[in-house]
């Protein structure tokens, strides 16, 4: 079915279920008997989906090797990534079980049970992934899958206990100065995760909130713990880092719910699945402690990398 001129000129906001009941997503308002169904066709095709992507993309990894195990470790020193891989696995897993289970709510299922689906699912990506990683120059590695899970349940855990205006994480991406020589020094598998940051967030606006506390402006900030490693996997040894860091950043979730931008239109939807989930270059602040070398970097928003 077309998107009809009258659902795009009307008045009236678009909501996200009237948006999805046009495209037989969600039940039509009224319809008492398709209201007490969950859309278990819509939800079928999406977990298979996500199973799938999961699969396409580890198994035509190449070149292929034969079916084998790897332990990489956690977050030691000498890991191939430094432990980068590991917590955006945690992170990564986290936003996909989180987002599935808002997809399964809104076709329908109970709060419960789409929590359930979106671990469930969320999981079973994960394991799928390091299924086919078994046929790549990966390997399986069950440290991955441990992550994968944790990442799933922890969300699984946030939603359960409604905190999710306390909590979140998000992935990051940084944009590293010109001149800086993190990869390509030594010999290694992976990409490089010096580009690469994650957090765990605290919600100022939930927390004040909670206590009754009136705190103005301070609501659009997160205070964050972050993750995120330098020269890995193929930098100069001598020069790699691992930061963990405290830093205090913009909450866009709060700024577009403020503005009236919410996940009740489709559109509102589609920009809080990007905002909530992705903490952006230069939003944040904060000092971060170099593991490898024992010594603090900062104020910087991330971008602090090694040098010769």
């Amino acid at each position: 079915m077309l998107l009809t001129p009258s659902l795009v000129t009307a008045q009236e906001p678009v909501h996200l279920e009237r948006f999805a009941a046009e495209f037989w997503l969600l039940p039509r308002e009224g319809d008492a008997e398709a209201e007490r169904k969950p859309k278990r066709l819509i939800a079928a095709l999406i977990s298979a989906g996500a199973i799938a992507g999961s699969a396409a993309n580890s198994f035509t990894e190449t070149p292929h090797h034969p079916y084998h195990f790897t332990n990489e470790g956690w977050f030691g020193r000498t890991t191939y990534a430094g432990g980068g891989d590991k917590a955006a696995h945690f992170v990564d897993y986290a936003i996909i079980s989180k987002e599935l289970g808002k997809a399964y709510n809104l076709l329908g299922f109970d709060r419960t049970t789409s929590i359930w689906m979106g671990f469930g699912v969320a999981t079973a990506t994960g394991l799928m992934t390091e299924i086919g990683d078994g046929t790549s120059k990966y390997g399986f590695s069950y440290e991955d899958f441990v992550m994968d899970a944790l990442g799933a349940g922890v969300a699984g855990l946030v939603a359960a206990t409604r905190t999710e205006d306390l909590f979140g994480f998000r992935g990051g991406f940084l944009l590293p100065p010109a001149g800086r020589d993190t990869c390509c020094v030594v010999p290694g598998k992976g990409p490089d995760y010096s580009n690469q940051i994650q957090a765990a967030d605290l919600k100022l606006a939930g927390f004040g909130r909670r206590l009754g506390v009136p705190i103005g402006p301070l609501r659009y900030l997160l205070v964050s713990l972050t993750y995120g490693t330098k020269g890995y996997p193929t930098g100069d040894p001598e020069l790699r880092e691992r930061q963990v860091g405290i830093e205090i950043g913009l909450n866009f979730e709060q700024i577009l719910d403020d503005v009236h931008v919410t996940r009740s239109t489709w559109w509102g939807y589609a920009l809080h699945l990007v905002f909530d989930n992705i903490r952006f270059p230069f939003t944040a602040v904060g000092y971060r402690y170099d593991l490898n070398h024992d010594r603090w970097r900062g104020p910087d928003n991330g971008h602090s990398f090694p040098s010769r």
